[in-house]
C-alpha cells in the first residue's frame, strides 16, 4: 500500500510539473532588427483583439500602458540611437506609451523589470516624444515591427485594432563605419607587429623587417610599434639602427603617458634592454 501511495504522488507530482507548460493568452514575441550597423531587439508580449474595443477602453486614453501585455516591453540597442529625436544611449530599456485619440506619448525608460506599469516612475524616463497615429487596417494581435529602412534610420511601427504608430528610429552607420575601420587597421597593425616578432625570433630578419615596416604604416604614432622595429633590428645585428629607432621610441611613449597625465614605467627596463644591443 505504501509504495502505491508514494508512486501515485510520484505520478502526481510529475503531471503536475509538465502541465505547467500552457498555450499563452498573450504569447511573447522577439524582433530581432539591423538597422544600418546597429542591432535593435524588442521583446514583448501580444494581446489580442477577442471582440473587444481597444484604445479607449480596454486600453484607456491618457494613461501609461505597458505596450503589450504581462511584462513591460524591452527595447535593446548595440549602439547608441535616436528615437522620435531624443538621443538614446545605447543599452537595454522599457518601451511604455500612453495612447490618446490622434496621438501616442512614447516613453523609453530604464525600468526594465516591471510587471507591465506598475511601479512605473517617469523619474526613469531617458526619452519622452509625442508621435501622431494613422487608421490602420484591422489587427487581431498587437504587434511590433520595423519598417521604412534607410542606411541610417527606420521606423518601429505599433499596430493595433485600427491603430498605428510610426516611431522614427535614428542610428549613426558613418561613426559605427569608422569604428569598425579603425577597429580592422588596428588589428591588422598588431596582427603585423606579432608576426614581425615572430619572424624576428626565428631568424628571418629580412621578412621581419618588411612585416614591422608595414605595421608602422598602418599607426606610425605607437611607440610600441616603433619599439618591436629597434628589437628587429636589434636582431639583426644593425645596432646602431636599433639604438636610433629605441630612442625615438622612447621619446614617443614617454610624450604618451606624459599626455595622459601618467607615469612611464615601461622606460627603465627599454632603456636597459638597449644598453644590451652592441
Amino acid at each position: 500500500m505504501r509504495k502505491w501511495i508514494v508512486g501515485a504522488l510520484a505520478l502526481s507530482l510529475s503531471w503536475s510539473a509538465s502541465a505547467q507548460e500552457l498555450p499563452q493568452p498573450s504569447p511573447t514575441a522577439t524582433i530581432n532588427q539591423r538597422v544600418g550597423l546597429t542591432d535593435f531587439t524588442v521583446v514583448y508580449s501580444r494581446p489580442s483583439a477577442k471582440g473587444r474595443t481597444i484604445f479607449g477602453d480596454l486600453v484607456p486614453f491618457g494613461q501609461v500602458w505597458r505596450t503589450g501585455a504581462n511584462a513591460c516591453t524591452i527595447l535593446s540597442s548595440t549602439s547608441d540611437f535616436k528615437m522620435g529625436g531624443e538621443e538614446i544611449k545605447a543599452g537595454k530599456y522599457a518601451l511604455f506609451t500612453i495612447p490618446e485619440e490622434g496621438s501616442w506619448t512614447i516613453i523609453v525608460s530604464t525600468q526594465t523589470n516591471l510587471w507591465g506599469n506598475s511601479g512605473y516612475d517617469a523619474a526613469n524616463d531617458v526619452a519622452r516624444f509625442v508621435v501622431n497615429t494613422t487608421e490602420s487596417d484591422f489587427d487581431e494581435s498587437f504587434g511590433i515591427d520595423f519598417d521604412a529602412f534607410t542606411t541610417n534610420s527606420a521606423k518601429l511601427i505599433l499596430e493595433w485594432e485600427n491603430t498605428a504608430v510610426a516611431i522614427p528610429v535614428e542610428v549613426d552607420s558613418d561613426a559605427e563605419s569608422a569604428k569598425n575601420i579603425a577597429k580592422a587597421l588596428s588589428d591588422a597593425k598588431r596582427s603585423y607587429r606579432n608576426a614581425a616578432d615572430f619572424h624576428s625570433k626565428q631568424g628571418d630578419h629580412e621578412k621581419a623587417l618588411a612585416l614591422i615596416t608595414t605595421a608602422l604604416e598602418l599607426d606610425p604614432e605607437n611607440w610600441y610599434t616603433n619599439w618591436v622595429k629597434a628589437q628587429v633590428l636589434a636582431a639583426s645585428g644593425d645596432f646602431k639602427a636599433a639604438k636610433k629607432q629605441g630612442k625615438k621610441a622612447i621619446d614617443m611613449g614617454q610624450a604618451a603617458y606624459d599626455s595622459m597625465g601618467r607615469t612611464f614605467t615601461y622606460r627603465a627596463g627599454l632603456e636597459k634592454d638597449m644598453k644590451g644591443w652592441k
